[in-house]
């Protein structure tokens, strides 16, 4: 799955921009990667009134049980390279990256394939990601 270049934009500035993280997270992965480990910090917020308790339910249920296989990490990881304007501070980032963004849209799937497509989000994913190397 090759993603459009606007969606990953989005994507990074809906998971990185003037969103405050809230004291409770909704999910919390410590993983291990090249030099260190990241700690990858996931949040479910309504964008919308159509956010009804259905489409949390699927939300919910989709973040808790998104589980990040190596096909899926491949193709985040060929589509997080091949963008020209991002540079990673490091290896160890990026493979944070790949990771947070499997399970936001394992997220989004997940809601598209209940009634609820991304391009009328009602709920997003929103993510922090710390490494250390």
């Amino acid at each position: 799955m090759v993603l459009p270049i606007a969606v990953l934009v989005l994507a990074g500035a809906l998971s990185s921009c003037g969103v405050v993280r809230p004291a409770e997270v909704d999910r919390v992965d410590e993983i291990t990667v090249t030099g260190g480990t990241c700690r990858v910090e996931w949040w479910l917020a309504g964008v919308t009134d159509g956010a009804t308790d259905e489409a949390w339910g699927v939300a919910r249920a989709a973040l808790a049980q998104s589980t990040v296989d190596s096909e899926e990490s491949h193709e985040w990881y060929r589509t997080l390279t091949e963008l020209d304007d991002t540079q990673w501070p490091s290896a160890s980032v990026l493979e944070g990256a790949v990771h947070r963004e499997v399970v936001r849209a394992d997220v989004r799937e997940a809601l598209a394939d209940a009634g609820f497509p991304d391009h009328e989000r009602v709920i997003e994913t929103y993510s922090s990601l710390h490494c250390s190397a």
